[in-house]
């Protein structure tokens, strides 16, 4: 059984997650994501990825915590939730969370490996990591890639307090991008994703390498690097009609070229 549904929408692919009742994340629902997020790498037609649940609230509401019984086989699954993850973040394409419900635990450590996280503004659903209630902590990325979005000092409130945040209250920290209400809210999800599918698609790539390479090397090395990308980016041809159409003073036309 397929928990994963792919469909493509002009440039946009939509990644719906379906595995009831929660989408709880076990070893073969990480590796069907996995799978598909390697296929949309290869497919230079997709531009934008858009990442939401097909359960009425809820995007992602954690791992089975089944699996965590045994210590010795959940060190062998925690490697899926980093492969998994880490292939999100690196996908040279814009990656969208659309939060339409409850993202907590490994289903907020998914969202952080995306680019933009959109949530609806409902009243009800929560975004957070309460792995502490468990007697445990986040262990699926939630600890590395928290603080580089929201700071150590909010990371920490969130994390040893268990958090659970609803939407104006993440948006105001910079945990999510855009807050929307419940009317409308994938319509507006699809035209976020339409947007950055239209733009310099290479440039869109090497611009995320290297925020994603800032956070581990030093400035002089990341700025050197900078530099060469850049110049590669002003051979490619979408480039070549942005300076043109600045130039004629008309909107650019990008091809992902």
């Amino acid at each position: 059984m397929s928990f994963v549904d792919v469909r493509r929408d002009s440039a946009v692919a939509v990644v719906t997650l379906n595995k009831p009742p929660v989408n709880a994340l076990d070893g073969a629902f990480l590796r069907e994501i996995e799978d598909a997020v390697a296929e949309l790498e290869k497919d230079d037609a997709v531009r934008a990825v858009v990442f939401r649940s097909a359960i009425p609230g809820i995007f992602i509401a954690g791992a089975d915590i089944k699996a965590f019984q045994d210590p010795d086989k959940t060190r062998a699954s925690m490697g899926g939730f980093h492969a998994c993850f880490n292939r999100i973040e690196r996908l040279p394409k814009p990656t969208i969370a659309a939060i339409s419900g409850h993202a907590l635990g490994g289903g907020c450590e998914f969202s952080l490996a995306c680019d933009f996280r959109l949530m609806i503004d409902d009243g009800k659903s929560t975004i957070g990591l309460p792995e502490v209630s468990l007697g445990i902590f986040p262990g699926a990325g939630g600890t590395q890639r928290l603080p580089r979005i929201v700071g150590r000092a909010r990371a920490l409130d969130i994390i040893l307090h268990g958090r659970r945040l609803k939407a104006q209250e993440a948006v105001a920290i910079g945990l999510v991008h855009e807050v929307w209400p419940a009317e409308g809210f994938e319509e507006r999800v699809m035209e976020y994703a339409r947007r950055l599918a239209q733009g310099p698609t290479k440039a869109l790539a090497a611009a995320k390498a290297n925020v994603l390479r800032a956070e581990s090397v030093p400035l002089d090395v990341g700025l050197k690097l900078e530099v060469n990308d850049f110049l590669e980016i002003l051979r490619t041809a979408d480039a070549q009609e942005g300076v043109r159409a600045f130039l004629e003073k008309r909107a650019p036309t990008f091809r992902g070229e």
